[in-house]
């Protein structure tokens, strides 16, 4: 009987020790998606700057973004949680001087004194927009993006310097992506030979894309300015007569305007997202919009 109390006995503390499949999972080893104790917090503006610090970190650290996608970051503002969060980041990747930066780069800082804030368009060589601004936008540019890459690299060396192998080798395999990325969009331009050269935008976001592969950005706003009537009237008739056929849009900035140009214009309009969270597809429906083989947007009323 002794012996019988011993074995349940034993039993029940066995089956104690192996605990439930949750605390199995707390007791220090990760998964696939959970980062482990100690991993610093790096905070970039848009998403598309998250695109390359976790080519680069592979999860070596976590990723903070301040203007989620889909929202206009000329005049996003943030919420008290992510000015709390903010206070966590050990880095910020600042894009450059992006509207966003420019009213809030101060307060986000006071905020988290002890961040250290980089800029990652150091050495990129500026373009104007068809206004005559300073683009900001600097990151739809594979030239550009290679940049944003090293700089990116050089900030994270020395945030994790035991990981420094580890990221060189990763910003090697970023450097594939880009390099082919851009292969393939010259690539594609030069097998159509009906291209035209030109394409409209409201928002110009463009500059160095267009740079990049000789191409001409006509931007319907600039700096924010809503065109007046007269302007948009010039563009419409400047697009008639030398036959652009695309209207690239942002769904951040579509409005009236760019539903008038489009329907007095004749021109198409094409779907493009340079503000999402995977960079190599931006450029790559980008491209493609120019080329009239995106995506269209859907309920614009069209004329071809």
């Amino acid at each position: 009987m002794k012996r019988f109390l011993y074995l349940i006995i034993l039993c029940v503390i066995l089956a104690g020790c192996k605990g439930t499949p949750q605390k199995q999972a707390d007791s220090g080893k990760t998964s696939g998606t959970e980062k482990p104790a100690g991993t610093v917090t790096v905070t970039v503006t848009i998403s598309p700057y998250k695109y390359f610090v976790d080519q680069i970190a592979k999860g070596k650290v976590d990723v903070n973004v301040m203007v989620p996608n889909g929202n206009n970051p000329e005049t996003y503002e943030p919420y008290a949680q992510q000015m709390m969060e903010l206070s966590k980041s050990a880095l910020y990747l600042k894009v450059g001087s992006i509207g966003f930066e420019q009213t809030w780069m101060k307060k986000l800082q006071d905020n988290a004194p002890d961040m250290k804030v980089i800029d990652t368009s150091v050495g990129i060589k500026p373009a104007k927009t068809p206004g005559g601004n300073i683009d900001p936008h600097v990151w739809m540019s594979c030239s550009n993006a290679r940049i944003i890459a090293s700089n990116i690299l050089k900030a994270l060396c020395q945030l994790e310097p035991k990981n420094k192998a580890f990221f060189e080798k990763n910003y090697q395999s970023l450097l594939s992506i880009i390099d082919k990325r851009d292969s393939t969009i010259k690539e594609s331009f030069k097998k159509d030979p009906d291209l035209v050269r030109k394409f409209v935008i409201y928002h110009p976001i463009l500059t160095y894309f267009a740079r990049d592969y000789q191409l001409e950005q006509l931007a319907i706003e600039e700096e924010g300015r809503e065109p007046s009537a007269s302007q948009l009237k010039s563009l419409i008739e400047r697009a008639r007569k030398e036959n652009i056929k695309f209207c690239l849009i942002q769904a951040e900035f579509a409005n009236r305007n760019t539903t008038t140009f489009i329907n007095e214009s004749h021109t198409k309009p094409m779907n493009i997202n340079p503000l999402q969270g995977d960079w190599n597809r931006a450029m790559q429906e980008a491209a493609a919009a120019v080329l009239g083989k995106g995506t269209a947007v859907a309920g614009k009323k069209q004329h071809r």
